[in-house]
């Protein structure tokens, strides 16, 4: 006969193994995730990196997530089809890629002559924006998260010395989304849409005269301040941009509802992993440009000013371009942005900032 002092610990050993068995049969779920550049890019070490290490940490390892860079499961500007055809699990990437879709897509990632990095993390996660690009991605059959905000860029490497709106007239731009709309519209330029891979051949050759790809350290990982004499700051063009993560609407279902929140969670930590570390990296890579053989221009304050009231401009007409042509995502997208950025821009005074002393 067992005495209690015995059955005590074999109780114990019971629990134990029916909790041990319980674990193992959580099997990990593991995601392919498809990333939109090279291995080598900062975009990717910055973005795609923290965002897997933060869902690792998080989950425990209950969900494990795998990155592929650019090429290996698809193009950088089919990245999304590869989860909506189901060659992918997940997407990182910014939703301007989808400008062509609609370009709604460009307000939630970046808008030229918009937000800085702190106005437009808080229009994401206070002003509505999250939200508004949750019920976007909802009409794709994806749920998608924020994932990852980066800094200003510039606005490029130029074979040409730009600074005034007249600099701009007639030349080859490579760039991408609303900024392509922009130069073609209100400043008289040819904007050339390509891959980021493609951007260093085609300076080298002189296929175009200037291109926009992202900040100092990128750039310079890409080698564009060897390809051309003038680099032109600041980038106006993108003040700030934002990543998303996304997934099928049933692959995000599928997911114990602990995970989900874990996942959100992990998301917005990674969004500022990305940030401190992109502008860390960023102003490593300027000081070494400053000292480098490159001409360093800065445009002057009327052409700044210009992209930023274009910016605004472009925004609402093509948001009524889009609603006669039966879309409302562009004129909701824009009304929500502005309306935060006015808001922003009025009541943020108090707010001590950095300013340039020259």
């Amino acid at each position: 006969m067992l005495t209690n002092r015995v059955k005590a610990p074999l109780a114990a050993l019971v629990l134990l193994g029916f909790g041990a068995s319980g674990a193992a049969a959580q099997e990990t779920i593991k995601w392919k995730m498809n990333t939109w550049v090279p291995e080598t890019s900062a975009l990717y070490q910055l973005f795609a990196l923290p965002l897997v290490k933060r869902v690792s940490e998080l989950t425990d390892g209950r969900l494990e997530i795998t990155p592929y860079p650019e090429g290996v499961i698809a193009p950088s500007l089919k990245a999304h089809e590869a989860v909506m055809d189901g060659t992918a699990d997940a997407v990182q990437a910014p939703p301007i890629l989808l400008y062509g879709r609609d370009p709604a897509n460009a307000m939630f990632s970046v808008w030229p002559g918009g937000m800085g990095p702190d106005a437009l993390y808080h229009w994401m996660y206070q002003g509505g924006g999250k939200e508004l690009l949750a019920e976007f991605r909802a009409e794709m059959g994806l749920h998608s998260i924020p994932s990852g905000l980066g800094g200003s860029e510039l606005l490029g490497h130029s074979h040409v010395p730009i600074q005034t709106a007249e600099d701009l007239k007639g030349i080859k731009f490579r760039t991408l989304g609303a900024f392509a709309t922009l130069l073609e519209r209100y400043f008289e330029a040819t904007p050339t849409v390509v891959p980021g891979s493609e951007v260093y051949a085609m300076m080298e050759r002189k296929a175009i005269d200037a291109a926009e790809w992202s900040g100092p350290a990128e750039n310079m990982i890409s080698g564009l301040h060897e390809t051309a004499k003038y680099v032109i700051y600041p980038g106006p063009q993108t003040n700030a941009f934002f990543m998303e993560f996304a997934v099928k609407q049933e692959t995000w279902d599928a997911l114990p509802e602990d995970l989900q929140t874990k996942v959100e969670a992990a998301a917005q930590l990674a969004t500022m992993d990305t940030l401190l570390a992109f502008d860390a990296r960023d102003m490593e890579a300027w000081a070494e440009l400053k000292k480098g053989r490159n001409e360093i221009l800065r445009l002057d304050d009327e052409l700044i000013a210009k992209f930023r009231e274009s910016g605004r401009a472009l925004a609402f007409e093509v948001a009524k371009e889009q609603s006669e042509k039966g879309s409302d995502w562009m004129q909701r997208t824009a009304d929500s942005y502005y309306a935060f950025y006015d808001n922003w821009l009025e009541n943020a005074e108090f707010r001590a900032i950095d300013v340039q002393a020259k």
